[in-house]
C-alpha cells in the first residue's frame, strides 16, 4: 500500500476521533468543583447556615447554578460573593482557587475575579453575580 492510500484510509477514523475529543469539550461536559457542598439544591436561590458552612476564608459552597465563597471574616454580605457556576464560554462549572482569589474554568482556562469579571482565558463575558443577604446566622442567595 502506498502512502497516499494509507492516509486516505485513515481519514475517517481520525475525523471520528477528533469529533469525540471536541465533543468532550462541549457545554454538557460539566465538572464539579471539589471541596464544596452541593446541599442537593438546584435553584437560583438557596440558604446557608453560617454556623455549619463557610466558616473559614476561602471556603465555598455551591448548588447546581451558583457558587458562594467566603472572602473575609464577619457575617456581612460583603464578606461573601455569589456567582454563576457555569463559565460564560461553554458552560463548564468554574472552580474556586483560594490561593489566587479567582475562579477558573477547567475546560479552557478562563479566569474570573471575585466580581465576576473575566481576567483571562477564552471567555469574554463576566459571570453573573447574585445578591446575598444575611439574617442572623443564615446567608441567603438570590
Amino acid at each position: 500500500m502506498d502512502r497516499r492510500t494509507f492516509i486516505q484510509e485513515l481519514k475517517l477514523p481520525i475525523m471520528a476521533t477528533c469529533a469525540i475529543c471536541l465533543g468532550s469539550c462541549a457545554k454538557d461536559d460539566i465538572t464539579t468543583p471539589g471541596g464544596g457542598n452541593t446541599g442537593g439544591n438546584t435553584t437560583n436561590s438557596f440558604k446557608v447556615d453560617l454556623t455549619k458552612e463557610l466558616q473559614s476564608i476561602g471556603s465555598f459552597i455551591f448548588n447546581d447554578k451558583i457558587i458562594v465563597v467566603r472572602l473575609a471574616t464577619g457575617s456581612v454580605p460583603s464578606s461573601f460573593v455569589a456567582l454563576q457556576r457555569a463559565c460564560t464560554h461553554q458552560g463548564t462549572d468554574v472552580n474556586w482557587n483560594a490561593s489566587k482569589n479567582e475562579f477558573i474554568c477547567p475546560n479552557h482556562g478562563a479566569r474570573f475575579n471575585t466580581s465576576g469579571q473575566n481576567i483571562g482565558g477564552q471567555s469574554t463575558s463576566a459571570l453573573p453575580v447574585y445578591a446575598i443577604t444575611i439574617s442572623g446566622t443564615t446567608l441567603s442567595v438570590g
